[in-house]
């Protein structure tokens, strides 16, 4: 009789592939480090009830070496339980400290803009008059217009939080990443002391003025005065 051939597909009939081995299925999954952590809880909990229940079950004369052994590890994990309660509690205590601490420092930076809402009307009352003064003619009513804004700069950082006797001393505290324009508002801030300092003795031009009012008027927008 002659030999019969395969059917198409290298695969004989009832037998394995052709030259291969059988496919072998999926790894068995590892365990997670969560399902661990949760056999060891249950397993110590477990302890924790059956070692008070085997005390008081055994009688006392049987066994006293045995329940003195459970009496050692009842009195270990009771330890150990109450070192782990007394981490987590310190854990928690910290955690709600930090959070608090970051809420107040977001309120304080991102916040502001909906404090002004209450005082819109003074604010632009406040600006108002320091762009009247800006149009006039006379330099000493620039002078006037900067000092206005420099003491509206020193309000808002005052009132954003910021410890200082003075605008300069506060800020020299403010990060750069928290207040937008910093180096601006030092440049307009030294240009108000010269003003002070020197008063008509320093002769300001109507561009420096511009140039001031502009650094301030770019503060206030970005921290929701304006």
């Amino acid at each position: 009789m002659a030999d019969q051939k395969p059917p198409s597909g290298g695969k004989p009939a009832g037998g394995p592939p052709i030259g291969g081995k059988k496919p072998m299925g999926p790894p068995p999954p590892a365990g997670s480090p969560d399902k661990t952590l949760r056999e060891i809880i249950i397993a110590v909990t477990v302890l924790i009830i059956v070692v008070p229940l085997l005390m008081v079950a055994v009688p006392s004369g049987a066994g006293s070496t045995f329940l003195d052994f459970l009496g050692r590890v009842y009195d270990f994990l009771k330890m150990v339980s109450t070192i782990i309660s007394m981490i987590a509690l310190i854990i928690v205590i910290y955690s709600f400290i930090r959070i608090s601490e970051i809420v107040k420092e977001e309120n304080k930076k991102l916040g502001l803009t909906l404090s002004w809402d209450s005082e819109r009307t003074q604010k632009n009352v406040r600006w108002e008059r320091v762009e009247q003064y800006m149009t006039s003619l006379n330099p000493s009513d620039w002078k006037i217009a900067i000092l206005e804004a420099d003491n509206i700069l020193d309000d808002i950082v005052e009132r954003i939080g910021y410890k200082g006797a003075t605008l300069g001393e506060r800020l020299k505290n403010v990060e750069p990443s928290d207040f937008p324009y910093l180096e601006e508002a030092w440049q307009a801030h030294k240009l108000r002391n010269n003003l002070a300092h020197k008063g008509t003795e320093y002769a300001l031009s109507k561009a420096e003025a511009d140039q001031a009012i502009n650094i301030y008027h770019r503060i206030f927008t970005a921290l929701g005065y304006l």
